[in-house]
């Protein structure tokens, strides 16, 4: 009994350690609890009774969780790859020798192709004379 005191005494004073606390709750629990230690069964009662109240069920997890995780990761890595590769790829030199002319991308040696390009580009963005041309009224 005298450890009992001991402990209680600990216990008031905020001094007790978690063991010795379910020793005291154990201690109230049993049927031996002297007289002069009954006023404090009522109070270890109540915390037993809020420590079993809070046990908190594990939430189930979601069947589809472990598939979407694999999934974003696998997504998220080719991503990643594809990134890189575009970013350290080096653009297509082009393979002409000589005189040369790039059009849209392409690389044309051939004099006449060059020239029509240029004269369809010319008259893409031409204005016609009739536009600059003044007519009195």
């Amino acid at each position: 009994m005298n450890q009992i005191d001991e402990l209680l005494t600990k216990y008031f004073e905020g001094e007790t350690s978690a063991a010795e606390e379910r020793q005291l709750r154990a201690f109230f629990r049993s049927g031996e609890v002297p007289e002069r230690l009954a006023a404090y069964k009522p109070l270890f009662a109540y915390f037993d009774a809020e420590i079993q109240a809070k046990t908190v069920p594990k939430p189930a997890r979601h069947r589809w969780r472990p598939l979407y995780l694999s999934l974003s990761g696998i997504a998220a890595c080719l991503l990643l790859a594809f990134c890189l590769h575009s970013f350290l790829s080096k653009p297509e030199a082009c393979t002409c020798s000589g005189d040369y002319v790039l059009i849209n991308g392409k690389c044309y040696t051939d004099k006449a192709k060059v020239r029509a390009s240029a004269f369809a580009a010319m008259r893409e963005v031409a204005t016609p004379v009739d536009d600059y041309i003044f007519k009195e009224e």
